[in-house]
């Protein structure tokens, strides 16, 4: 029987001055950013692969009730791009983490 989530979803705010490519494109290279959506994939996913849920809630849009969410479907490729990510700074005990997630995906 899955438990009742406690996770928080967080809530994100953006700004982003014009919206082009560009623009795009520096908040998608801002570590901070990055750092953010890679730390809330994996936790959101953990989340509901515990309690069996369909989609991953990473963020609500400021306090819109819009979310940023990934659906079952593309769990593991987002965790691998996860563990992508953490080899780069090696951080490999989390990426055994990871691909325990990955393997208990079904």
């Amino acid at each position: 029987m899955a438990k009742k989530s406690t996770r928080k979803i967080p809530s994100m705010v953006i700004n982003i001055n014009g919206g082009d490519v560009a623009d795009i494109k520096v908040l998608c290279d801002n570590n901070v950013f990055a750092g953010a959506v890679y730390t809330e994939a994996i936790a959101s996913i953990k989340d509901a692969i515990e309690n069996k849920k369909k989609t991953a809630i990473l963020f609500e849009l400021g306090k819109s009730e819009y979310y940023i969410e990934i659906i079952k479907s593309e769990w593991k490729q987002a965790l691998q791009s996860c563990i992508d990510k953490l080899v780069e700074t090696e951080d490999y005990e989390m990426c055994v983490q990871i691909q325990d997630l990955i393997d208990k995906i079904k």
